[in-house]
């Protein structure tokens, strides 16, 4: 890779597209070493979530030629605000939402709360009990991020005391819509 001596900004279309993951982690590193050491701006188009995990402060995600959200990374990986986001950062929802119950919530939690037993304390500090229909997590600069979707309770008083629950242990969710 040849640089001009003095770019403002470091264009990448798919930088990484249809390389092993050997050669993309060299390229990744790359790009890093050239942002930390020329101070340069690098604009990276990529439809690989694991790059932009891997490399990227700040994200646009684009849904059919429109700006669907954009902001830090670690931001968007906590509470993705834009379906399409959604769809990128967990874009596997192995229970099928039109089948369970209860009222769903999906949980967002980040490094912070990712090492609590939250689920543990739930259940022994109010009683309440929660069925865990889809979990996963990922690690986005070193901070693990993740989401679990629970089915709640059909009373709504003990939807209410594990809501707050969660709130207070400093939980970000939301209702899950059933398409």
């Amino acid at each position: 890779m040849h640089l001009l001596p003095t770019p403002k900004v470091l264009l990448c279309d798919e930088a990484t597209s249809a390389l092993d993951p050997k050669i993309t982690g060299e390229i990744l590193e790359l790009l890093k070493e050239i942002n930390e050491k020329r101070k340069l701006t690098i604009v990276i188009i990529t439809h690989e979530m694991s790059v932009v995990e891997k490399i990227c402060d700040r994200v646009a995600i684009i849904d059919n030629g429109k700006l669907a959200e954009i902001g830090e990374v670690k931001e968007v990986f906590r509470a993705p605000q834009s379906k399409a986001a959604r769809k990128l950062v967990f874009p596997t929802n192995p229970f099928d939402p039109s089948n369970p119950n209860g009222r769903l919530v999906r949980i967002v939690f980040d490094g912070l709360v990712a090492s609590e037993p939250f689920i543990a304390n739930l259940v022994e500090t109010t009683g309440k009990k929660v069925n865990i229909l889809s979990a996963n997590t990922k690690s986005v600069g070193g901070i693990g991020y993740g989401q679990m979707v629970l089915e709640l309770p059909p009373e709504v008083d003990d939807q209410e005391v594990i809501i707050d629950f969660l709130k207070k242990n400093g939980l970000s969710l939301s209702e899950v819509v059933r398409e």
